[in-house]
């Protein structure tokens, strides 16, 4: 009996999709009634009774047999009885008829379950799950063995430890699991990589923990951690007993503990600290851990134990199909003795940089495989891994001397990108003047007055292309948001300094005209000043790739990108001679009155008011 991939994807998919859709389970559930089932037809392709099955009945009674000393043999794994219906388990037993899945290899269960898996744990805001291509990627980097001793303290469904067991099943013709070690919080995710396990490979004897790793030790010092921790706010540590197990969990400054932390700055010290020296690690982590000037103690931490050897940018939309849009990079680390760390500082080594444009699947929720016009699968991050392994650097790889960031303090790849910062250099090779030295900032604060009504402006309200504000809202001071911020006067301009639009072509910038004279805008705006230079052709300047590179250098954040006022207002801006200069205004004045006069033609209230 042989079965195509195409047909086992198919017959699987189309099984754990009737689950869902007829038994009223989450997508969870479904994928582990699912494991279930195929196990149970493991056992029974094993029993020579499966070759006398001629009815339903028949097929629901051996299926139940089986399933019962299934569950008392791993009453851990498995419970007492199946969550579905006697027709459901008929049905899908009936799909299984042809499918021979004892003679199926390891790697081969582990691709079809993975077809379905990434299905089944997108509910849950990509806390369990890292996509298949990041962990091909981060595996291909460290390139694990079969003698070092490797976990994944936040392993979810175990992506990262089941693919470093495939990648040393490629190179290596080892299979064994016992060097490979699972720890996962939730009870019901350990339970299923057992069952997984149990699948894959015919026995269920895994080294996983059910445990809270930052409130435990890890078994051994690992040869290799490679993890995905969770991250963000929503679910900040506060427990001060455990923050003062961590120095991460205190202000240096102040030697107070903080109030709360998030979890992945905490793991970071917790996969370091469990390394071996000269252990290695790759950590998937937020960009405002590598930008944020508030989390500069981390990596202060991170510069003051380990060797940095790459920092690699994923895509912004990479773990949108798994609930969240935020952005993250992935760092790879060896940790070191102090001597030895120092040393190599001394040297000055390089750290490589390098970033990530395709995975193979679309950023979007309904995510779908994609592919290159020859059909292949579209994807860079093999590039990546190559420019890494034979050190051949470009515009995008490229590398960074040590002390270079540790005189900045900022692990972000924008900064450093080469063609980001080429702008940089070809504006200061002639004229130019900084941001700074042509504008009056208007950075005081507006007091709101409740009862006093006023003409708020968003970022939204003004058109990227069109350089205009195109409407505000009236009210009354106590409706105002909180960043209602700052009086615009006419001949303003405003330019925005927050959002994913920034440093990009729908940047939002504007010059004030009378209609919004007096408004009140939003803090997400810089409000300047032009001095002793037009505002005609500032505008035409933050329209041009020059402006908009700079901004991509400097900006940081990863829920939500800004670049800070000193860092916009210390942007270079080329002079031209006075002819040129001339030009670029006036074509600008031109165009921006060709607009109003539009507006003007296309108003209603210009037509009402002509006469008869």
């Amino acid at each position: 009996m042989t079965t195509t991939l195409e047909h086992l994807n198919k017959t699987i998919t189309k099984a754990h999709n009737y689950l869902y859709a007829n038994e009223g389970l989450s997508n969870a559930e479904a994928l582990e009634e699912l494991l279930k089932l195929m196990y149970c037809k493991i056992l029974i392709e094993q029993d020579s009774k499966a070759n006398s099955i001629n009815s339903d009945e028949e097929i629901y009674n051996i299926v139940n047999e089986v399933y019962f000393k299934l569950a008392s043999r791993f009453s851990d794994i498995f419970e007492q009885s199946f969550k579905i219906g006697k027709e459901t388990i008929i049905y899908i037993m009936q799909m299984f008829l042809d499918i021979n899945f004892s003679r199926l290899k390891s790697d081969t269960k582990g691709h079809i379950l993975q077809k379905v898996l990434d299905r089944s744990y997108r509910e849950r805001n990509g806390q369990f799950f890292t996509p298949v291509p990041v962990v091909d990627f981060i595996v291909k980097m460290i390139e694990p063995k079969s003698h070092e001793k490797g976990c994944d303290p936040a392993c979810g469904t175990g992506g990262f430890m089941f693919g470093a067991l495939n990648h040393i099943m490629a190179n290596e013709n080892v299979s064994s699991l016992d060097n490979l070690y699972f720890y996962e919080i939730s009870d019901k995710i350990a339970r299923f990589i057992k069952m997984r396990t149990l699948f894959e490979f015919g026995n269920c004897k895994t080294h996983i923990k059910n445990m809270d790793s930052l409130s435990n030790d890890l078994d051994y010092k690992f040869d290799y951690i490679l993890s995905n921790p969770p991250f963000g706010s929503q679910g900040k540590i506060k427990n001060s007993k455990l923050l003062s197990n961590y120095e991460l969990g205190r202000d240096k400054k102040t030697d107070q503990l903080f109030a709360n932390q998030t979890p992945d700055i905490l793991f970071v010290e917790k996969i370091i600290k469990s390394l071996k020296y000269g252990g290695r690690t790759a950590i998937i982590l937020p960009d405002g851990d590598f930008e944020n000037p508030s989390t500069s103690y981390l990596r202060e931490y991170i510069l003051s134990n380990t060797k940095i050897d790459a920092i690699v940018s994923l895509p912004s939309g990479t773990f949108i199909p798994y609930g969240t849009g935020v952005k993250a990079s992935v760092i790879f680390l060896t940790r070191l003795k102090k001597d030895e760390l120092r040393r190599l500082q001394n040297e000055n080594y390089q750290i490589f940089f390098s970033k990530i444009n395709k995975l193979g699947y679309t950023f979007s929720k309904h995510s779908k495989e994609e592919f290159n016009n020859d059909g292949t699968i579209a994807q860079d991050y093999e590039d990546v891994v190559s420019a890494y392994k034979n050190r051949t650097y470009n515009e995008i790889s490229f590398v960074v001397p040590i002390n270079k960031i540790l005189e900045k303090n900022t692990f972000s790849y924008s900064f450093y990108c080469p063609s980001y910062n080429h702008s940089i250099h070809k504006i200061t090779k002639a004229k130019y003047v900084r941001l700074k030295d042509v504008v009056i900032l208007k950075d005081k604060r507006e007091r709101i007055i409740a009862d006093k009504e006023y003409s708020y402006i968003e970022i939204a309200d003004v058109n990227a292309s069109s350089n205009e504000i195109f409407n505000s809202e009236i009210m009354y001071g106590e409706a105002l948001p909180s960043r209602a911020s700052y009086i615009v006067k006419t001949g303003d301009i405003i330019i925005a300094i927050a959002g994913n639009a920034i440093g990009s072509k729908k940047h939002s910038k504007a010059m004030v005209s009378e209609e919004y004279n007096d408004c009140i805008c939003t803090n997400g705006f810089a409000v300047m000043k032009p001095n002793g230079i037009s505002p005609y052709y500032l505008l035409y300047f933050f329209n041009n790739d020059d402006f908009l590179n700079q901004v991509q250098k400097y900006k940081y954040g990863s829920a939500i990108p800004t670049i800070s006022k000193e860092d916009l207002l210390n942007i270079v801006i080329p002079l031209y001679d006075e002819t040129k200069m001339q030009e670029i205004e006036n074509a600008m004045q031109k165009a921006c009155e060709y607009r109003r006069m539009a507006k003007m033609l296309t108003s209603f209230d210009y037509y009402s008011s002509s006469p008869s």
